[in-house]
């Protein structure tokens, strides 16, 4: 009596997913909890690998003048990034004295912390 696979439907769905499935009416509460929080950390841990072995995650993404500002390390950096994205027209001369009350009166990292060379390979952001 050898049957095939397609004759189990919820089970091929199952395996093919592969996704683990437990009733938890078969456990006590306190083991249910524990199944529970232990599936929740493999998935989120599962998330995090998959996002940082993309390659592509970043792929056709324009950095724009707060990325560049985040990777100064000093003001007369940024304000350099500033007046030089304002030359060639990537900011306008508006947004250029905004963001430069905000250097001067925020600082530096109130743009975000900063963005270390091969951020893009290692972050989720």
């Amino acid at each position: 009596m050898n049957k095939d696979i397609d004759d189990y439907p919820s089970l091929k769905k199952e395996v093919e997913k592969k996704e683990k499935v437990l009733h938890l009416k078969y456990v006590d509460e306190v083991k249910a909890r524990q199944i529970e929080e232990g599936l929740e950390k493999e998935t989120e841990f599962s998330e995090k690998i998959d996002s940082m072995l993309d390659p592509f995650k970043f792929a056709g993404y324009e950095p724009n003048v707060v990325d560049f500002i985040r990777r100064c390390d000093t003001i007369d950096q940024a304000l350099e990034i500033l007046d030089y994205l304002e030359n060639i027209g990537d900011i306008s001369t508006k947004d250029g004295e905004k963001l430069r009350k905000q250097l001067e009166t925020e600082g530096l990292r109130s743009f975000g912390p900063k963005k270390e060379k091969g951020f893009y390979f290692t972050h989720e952001e």
